[in-house]
């Protein structure tokens, strides 16, 4: 009996997952992402109005930002004071509605800053205080809302890892608030 069930509710959920329509996935790399094994383009986040961000990697490998418009543009960035080194570089991790994007960079000491692009390019960086900025350690800012509200970790000198929550005033040009 329960076999009998079991199979019927997976034709039943089969059934229903086959009904559900998707469009063609649209696939894109970044004009300057690597080729080889371990490179390549790795969005992190879409906005509602079809932007998405994310970075790509190349040899290095070296990380770098993109923000790919609804139309297919994309432009490439780097946040100045990003490391070119092994394991260094941007990375942004979300975009919200405005085209804001929070994310965080490696500098050429293995440090982790925070930053935010305004849609218009500008990038404001940021560090938590308290946080410890070496050996892959320091601030990363991983979300970003649509009231224009960053949330984030930071490492501290004893290697504990905190939880940030930072408001861009006003959130449509990326100015950060507080210290």
């Amino acid at each position: 009996m329960k076999t009998t069930c079991a199979l019927a509710l997976a034709m039943v959920l089969g059934l229903l997952v086959a009904a559900i329509p998707f469009a063609p996935a649209q696939t894109f790399d970044a004009p300057g992402a690597g080729t080889g094994m371990y490179q390549g383009t790795v969005p992190m986040s879409i906005n509602t109005a079809g932007a998405a961000t994310g970075f790509y990697i190349v040899a290095g490998p070296v990380y770098h930002g993109f923000v790919r418009a609804a139309n297919g543009t994309i432009t490439e960035f780097d946040v100045t004071g990003a490391g070119t080194g092994k394991n260094q570089g941007t990375y942004p991790f979300s975009i919200d509605t405005a085209g804001t994007i929070a994310g965080m960079y490696s500098d050429a000491s293995n440090g982790y800053h925070g930053f935010v692009r305004a849609k218009t390019g500008t990038i404001t960086t940021f560090d938590v205080s308290g946080a410890l900025a070496n050996f892959h350690l320091g601030t990363a800012a991983s979300s970003l809302n649509t009231a224009g509200t960053i949330a984030g970790m930071y490492r501290d000198t004893s290697f504990v890892h905190h939880g940030f929550v930072r408001v861009i005033i006003p959130p449509q040009q990326g100015i950060l608030s507080g210290p």
